[in-house]
C-alpha cells in the first residue's frame, strides 16, 4: 500500500473534515435544542400540541433521511424556497434527527416520578419553574446517552450531504478514489477518521453524564435539606 495519495491530498482531506464536523455539530447543537419545546409541549401542553408533536415523531422516523435530503434540494425549489447545499443538507439531518430527539427526550421526562410534579403543582410551584428546578434536572441524565447514540449516527449520516455536492469527508474521499485508483488507502484513512470522531463524542458524552449526575445529586441534596 502506498500512501503518499494521502499525505499529497491532505489539504483537500481536512477541508472534507472541518464541514463533516461543521455538519456535526449544527446537528448535535440544534436538533436537542429544537426538539425539547417539541418534547415539552408533548408532555406538559394542551391535547393538540401532543398529538402534533406525535404525528411530527411518527413521520420523522418513517420517513428516510435521504428523502427528506432530496425534497430540501429538489423540491423546495419547485415551491419557490432556494438553499445552498450546505443549508438543504443541514436542514434535512437536523429535521431528521429532531423526530429522534423528541422521543428520547419525552422517555427522560417521562422518568420524573409523577408524584413530584403532583407536588409541585399542589404546592403553587409555576409550571416554568417546576420544568427548570425540578422535571429537567432529572430527565436530561435519562435523555442524554440516547442522545449521544443518536448524534454518532447522525456524524454518519453527513456522509449524505455528499449527495448534493456538499464536500464533506465522504464525498472528498470518493473523489480521490476516482482521481487516483488507490481506494483502500483512502477508504482506511475514512474510516480512521470517523473512528476518531466518533471517539471523540464518546469521551464527550462520557463528561456530559458525569457533569449531569454531579448536579443531580447536588440538586437532589439540597431537596433534602430543603424537606
Amino acid at each position: 500500500m502506498d500512501f503518499t495519495v494521502v499525505w499529497t491530498a491532505a489539504p483537500l482531506i481536512a477541508k472534507g473534515i472541518g464541514m463533516t464536523v461543521l455538519l456535526m455539530a449544527c446537528v448535535g447543537t440544534l436538533a436537542p435544542l429544537l426538539a425539547l419545546p417539541l418534547a415539552l409541549a408533548r408532555e406538559f401542553g394542551p391535547a393538540w400540541a401532543g398529538r402534533a408533536v406525535s404525528a411530527f415523531t411518527w413521520a420523522m422516523r418513517a420517513v428516510p433521511t435521504l428523502v427528506l435530503l432530496f425534497f430540501a434540494y429538489f423540491g423546495l425549489p419547485a415551491l419557490g424556497i432556494y438553499l445552498s447545499p450546505t443549508l438543504s443538507a443541514l436542514g434535512a439531518l437536523i429535521v431528521s434527527a429532531m423526530g429522534y430527539n423528541v422521543e428520547f427526550l419525552t422517555s427522560g421526562l417521562r422518568a420524573v416520578p409523577a408524584a413530584q410534579i403532583e407536588t409541585c403543582r399542589a404546592l403553587g410551584m409555576g409550571q416554568g419553574k417546576m420544568i427548570r428546578r425540578i422535571v429537567l434536572p432529572q430527565a436530561l441524565p435519562v435523555a442524554v446517552p440516547p442522545l449521544f447514540s443518536n448524534l454518532t449516527l447522525n456524524l454518519k449520516g453527513t456522509s449524505l450531504a455528499g449527495l448534493v455536492a456538499v464536500p464533506e469527508l465522504t464525498s472528498i474521499i470518493s473523489g480521490l478514489i476516482s482521481e487516483t485508483y488507490r481506494p483502500i488507502e483512502l477508504l482506511l484513512v475514512a474510516g480512521a477518521i470517523y473512528l476518531c470522531l466518533n471517539s471523540v463524542l464518546i469521551w464527550l458524552q462520557a463528561r456530559v453524564e458525569e457533569r449531569l449526575d454531579v448536579r443531580w445529586r447536588a440538586a437532589r441534596a439540597e431537596r433534602r435539606a430543603a424537606a
